[in-house]
């Protein structure tokens, strides 16, 4: 019997997968993409970046952009009903609501 490991991505491999056509190459689009402070997005994870892929509690959330630091921005999101987090993310995990 193996044991099962407690990363921070455990237990999401649906989640992560990826539909065939959509394999492959990051768009450049997608990661190009820029937002304002105070924008609404929606955490959508690209699991090709491996790069400040957030944690899965906070996939499909709702949040707002509260500032830009270098190329990631900071989201304030509500997770679960508990108070605001704040998570930095690249621009290929966001999706413009």
């Amino acid at each position: 019997m193996s044991i099962t490991g407690n990363g921070l991505h455990k237990r999401s491999r649906k989640r992560l997968k990826l539909d065939v056509k959509e394999r492959g190459k990051v768009d450049i689009k997608k990661a190009l993409q820029s937002f304002e402070i105070g924008d609404k997005i929606i955490v959508d994870p690209d699991s090709r970046v491996q790069r400040n892929l957030p944690q899965r509690s906070f996939f499909g959330s709702v949040g707002r952009i509260v500032e830009k630091k270098g190329k990631a921005y900071t989201v304030e999101v509500k997770q679960q009903g508990k108070s605001l987090k704040r998570i930095d993310l690249l621009p290929v995990h966001m999706k413009r609501l």
